[in-house]
């Protein structure tokens, strides 16, 4: 997980929100979004290892949360899974637990990105499933779809709120089955795969999720980068 991109504060952008959290999704092949989630410069000093003092306690009766992206992992041979999940946060917002996340992939053909606008989503992929491409560690990643490789409450009728502590999980994909041109390696089999998610803060019925690019506070989080092999 990555804490740098992890935001309680009133974001920006309909367009990366759209990608992962609990609002109707779009399509941008033109590559037009802007992300609170820039990333940030790859640093290329040696840093000795540190282990960080352990944070307060947080209190159990806590009604402020945060989203966290987990690691994307191997479900088996050649199939990947994303999760996410909702904790408590002296830091976090006030919300009613919709939200979501989606799995993305890194394009490895991609130029050095600095914000979403930066990217766009390769021809070889249709536009048709609600793709993505998004700007995370200065290169572009990739949702080829949408429900296909995102959970969000809003796809539950009604919309199924996140609970404390428990993981929800994307959709199993087989590797095999993404375009040939998102993988690298000697072997031109390995492929860079995290979690994006966000947590909606409170917001009035009708009016658009804070994740969708409504206003109103939200909670993003970008979860670590990890090489899967098909």
């Amino acid at each position: 997980m990555n804490p740098f991109f992890r935001s309680t504060c009133c974001l920006v952008t309909a367009a990366s929100l759209a990608g992962c959290g609990g609002g109707e999704s779009s399509t941008n092949n033109s590559g037009s979004a802007t992300s609170a989630n820039q990333a940030t410069a790859n640093s290329t000093s040696t840093v000795a290892a540190v282990t960080p003092a352990p944070g307060p306690a947080v209190s159990p009766n806590e009604k402020r949360m945060t989203i966290e992206a987990l690691p994307a992992t191997q479900a088996g041979a050649g199939v990947a899974v994303g999760s996410l999940h909702m904790v408590r946060s002296a830091s976090g917002i006030e919300t009613d637990g919709l939200g979501g996340g989606c799995m993305v992939f890194e394009d490895p053909a991609s130029a050095v990105c600095h914000k979403d606008s930066d990217c766009r989503v390769p021809k070889y992929i249709s536009g048709a499933g609600g793709p993505w491409a998004y700007c995370a560690d200065q290169k572009c990643w990739i949702k080829p779809a949408d429900k296909a490789f995102c959970w969000k409450s809003r796809y539950s009728t009604p919309q199924q709120a996140l609970q404390v502590g428990k993981p929800q999980s994307t959709p199993k994909v087989t590797l095999a089955s993404l375009p040939a041109q998102l993988f690298q390696g000697p072997a031109k089999n390995q492929i860079r795969a995290r979690v994006i998610a966000c947590l909606n803060g409170k917001y009035k019925t009708g009016d658009a999720p804070p994740c969708a690019g409504g206003t109103g506070k939200r909670s993003d989080d970008i979860g670590d980068a990890k090489t899967l092999t098909k």
